[in-house]
C-alpha cells in the first residue's frame, strides 16, 4: 500500500543520477588540493577550493587561478602568461624569463625568480599586495 513517500531505493537512485550528471558536461569546482604539469604552450587553470600547484617546465603556458584557492605556479621554460583572479594567494616563479602576471583577485600576488627581472612584468589590480 503506497504511503505517498518515496521509497529509500527510489530516493537513492535519484541522488545517484543527480551526482552522475553533476560530473558530466557541467562546470564544477574541485574541493581539495591539486598538483599538475601543464604541457608547453598550453592553457591550464585552477578553480579549486583548496590549493593548486601547476608547473610548466616547457614554457609558453597560460596559467589561470580562480575560485577560493591558493595557487603556486612555476614556469621553468619561461614565456608564461599568468592570471590570478582568485580569493587566495597567487605565488609564481619564472626561472625561464619573459613571464607576465595579471592580478585582479583579493589575495596577494608574487612573481619572482626571473634571472633577468626586467623581462618579467606585473599588472597589479588586486586588493592584496603584489610584488
Amino acid at each position: 500500500m503506497p504511503t505517498g513517500r518515496p521509497s529509500s531505493k527510489r530516493l537513492l537512485v535519484v541522488v545517484l543520477v543527480g551526482l552522475g550528471a553533476a560530473g558530466c558536461g557541467f562546470d564544477t569546482t574541485t574541493v581539495g588540493n591539486f598538483t599538475g604539469t601543464c604541457p608547453p604552450s598550453s592553457t591550464c587553470s585552477c578553480n579549486v577550493i583548496g590549493n593548486c600547484d601547476y608547473s610548466c617546465p616547457g614554457g609558453g603556458c597560460t596559467l589561470t587561478c580562480g575560485g577560493t584557492s591558493n595557487c603556486v605556479f612555476s614556469c621553468a621554460g619561461g614565456g608564461c602568461d599568468i592570471t590570478c583572479q582568485n580569493v587566495g594567494n597567487c605565488i609564481s616563479t619564472c626561472t625561464g624569463n619573459n613571464c607576465h602576471m595579471t592580478c585582479t583577485g583579493t589575495g596577494n600576488c608574487s612573481l619572482s625568480g626571473c634571472p633577468t627581472p626586467a623581462t618579467c612584468t606585473r599588472d597589479c589590480r588586486n586588493v592584496g599586495t603584489c610584488q
